[in-house]
């Protein structure tokens, strides 16, 4: 007994050190976030546990657009057996990449744009920035629209296309908390209110009116199978996970339970329950799908699922408009007068645009944002994650990733990096069916994944080419001023993780 009293007060004290060290953290993350070349690297004394992690990514894998993807593949025509098998395995491939995007930014402690400016140099991180602002901002348009047509389908509220404009650019409140304010709310309180109503809506249908969830529904609107598990991909990305994750331990395999209670509990159960109010509603609009099933299993307390709907929407434009920011940052914060309120103002206006573009401009604008975000900053990362983990292992070059250079060190272009993002972008552009002009119903097989394959490829074949013609290898590959004349282990693999075990082993 007294071993077990112990052992209780010893997971006491640490959940409460854990709280602790949150709060401690609030007014540095105000201030920078760690996201700019001064202040660009998390230490290793600034890591957040893991349960902090579930919670975040919970609350970004669970919620109600989550339930409209369900709805989405409902309507498509698949059953519940196909769009479950479809949510597992956009998760395996996902997951393949996260994992791999994740262990770079324990390692490093950076931000994904501040990374590319040491691998790909000013020009390409220029590039990667870019993607990392359009991408989550056109996430930004889609999540606030549909958060508007929740409202119109329970209240019938007019005004829908404006309302939409204004709190796109709303939203952006929460960043101005730095990460520390991204969902905090969200994630301790409404969250697990939404799970349980989910649960309860598919625990309903099955003790009441089971037989639905072996329907298959017709088509209204027809997507192939890739189609789907491209969506369902784009919907999981967020390509900027380093950003988060530079917050976490510097080991392969800690992320992975946050990993799979977020996306197999929330996910696959948010999809689960959008076709199931799709099916028992029998209506083809997702507002009155919400209104039908707040009447059938929420008690017809419209004013919860309003509360619901809202605080989870602005939940999930958190963690878009922090992607988006910090791409901002990267471009911009290392001006002396530069504030990070800025960003978010820029992000604000931005934002406001693209909700009214992606809802009402753009046809199909839901389905390109997805397919973009699926192909554009994840091809970057693979690159980056090739740069710091095979180059050493393969061609005895090692990229030194333990320090943010300024924009004056930086070198001009990493051109085998350059040319294989622009291609594989590109080549998964056209296999995703968005280029201009291009059949929207053309989709490659799984086409994210070909062109995260064809990024990592073919920069590791130009970096073969790169050493094999010039001599000056590093210059070639756009090493940062400093790194170039840096002596480095062959094969060494050098970040913020490696060089405090050099540290500690010095000081033991």
């Amino acid at each position: 007994m007294g071993r077990e009293t112990m052992n209780r007060r010893g997971e006491v004290g640490e959940l409460a050190s854990d709280f602790q060290s949150e709060r401690a953290v609030l007014q540095e993350s105000i201030r920078h976030d760690y996201s700019t070349s001064e202040t660009g690297i998390v230490p290793l004394n600034r890591r957040r546990p893991l349960w902090h992690f579930a919670g975040l990514w919970t609350t970004f894998a669970a919620g109600f657009s989550y339930l409209f993807i369900g709805f989405t593949v409902h309507d498509a025509g698949y059953s519940l057996a196909a769009t479950i098998g479809a949510c597992l395995l956009s998760i395996v491939i996902y997951v393949a990449y996260a994992m791999l995007a994740a262990y770079l930014g324990s390692r490093t402690g950076q931000t994904h744009s501040l990374l590319t400016r040491s691998i790909f140099g000013r020009a390409g991180s220029y590039l990667v920035s870019l993607f990392l602002v359009i991408g989550p901002l056109g996430w930004v348009g889609f999540q606030a629209g549909l958060m508007v047509q929740i409202w119109n389908g329970l209240y019938g509220w007019s005004g829908v296309e404006l309302l939409t404009i204004i709190f796109a650019a709303v939203m952006i409140f929460n960043n101005l908390f730095g990460f520390t304010g991204i969902s905090a709310f969200a994630r301790y309180l409404v969250t697990p209110l939404i799970m349980l109503w989910v649960f309860y809506l598919i625990i309903k249908v099955i003790a009441t009116n089971a037989s639905v969830l072996g329907h298959t529904p017709k088509v209204v609107a027809a997507l192939t199978f890739w189609q789907v598990v491209g969506v369902l991909v784009g919907f999981l990305m967020w390509g900027n996970e380093p950003d988060i994750w530079r917050y976490g331990k510097p080991k392969f395999w800690w992320p992975l339970p946050a990993f799979i209670w977020a996306l197999v509990v929330g996910f696959v159960l948010f999809v689960a329950g959008g076709w199931t109010m799709a099916e028992i509603a029998g209506s083809t609009t997702f507002g009155p799908v919400l209104q039908f099933t707040t009447n059938y299993s929420l008690f017809g307390f419209f004013w919860l699922a309003w509360f619901l709907a809202t605080a989870s929407q602005f939940a999930l434009n958190d963690a878009n408009y922090y992607e988006a920011i910090n791409g901002i940052q990267n471009l911009f914060g290392g001006w002396r007068q530069w504030r990070r309120l800025y960003a978010c103002l820029i992000c604000a206006a931005l934002g406001a645009l693209s909700g009214y573009l992606v809802n009402y401009a753009i046809t199909n604008g839901f389905f390109k944002v997805a397919a973009f975000l699926a192909i554009s900053v994840p091809c970057a990362t693979v690159i980056m994650v090739a740069d710091h983990y095979l180059l050493p292992r393969l061609f005895q070059i090692s990229r030194p990733l333990d320090r943010v250079p300024a924009w004056t060190e930086t070198a001009a272009v990493n051109w085998p990096a350059l040319v294989a993002l622009v291609i594989a972008v590109i080549f998964g552009g056209y296999a995703t069916g968005i280029m201009p002009g291009e059949d929207s119903s053309i989709y490659l097989g799984p086409a994210p994944l070909f062109a995260w394959i064809l990024a990592g490829g073919l920069y590791l074949v130009g970096v073969a080419v790169t050493r094999a013609v010039t001599p000056n290898v590093k210059s070639a590959l756009g090493f940062a001023g400093g790194s170039v004349a840096e002596q480095v282990a062959p094969g060494a693999v050098v970040d913020l993780a490696t060089s405090a075990a050099a540290v500690g082993a010095q000081t033991s």
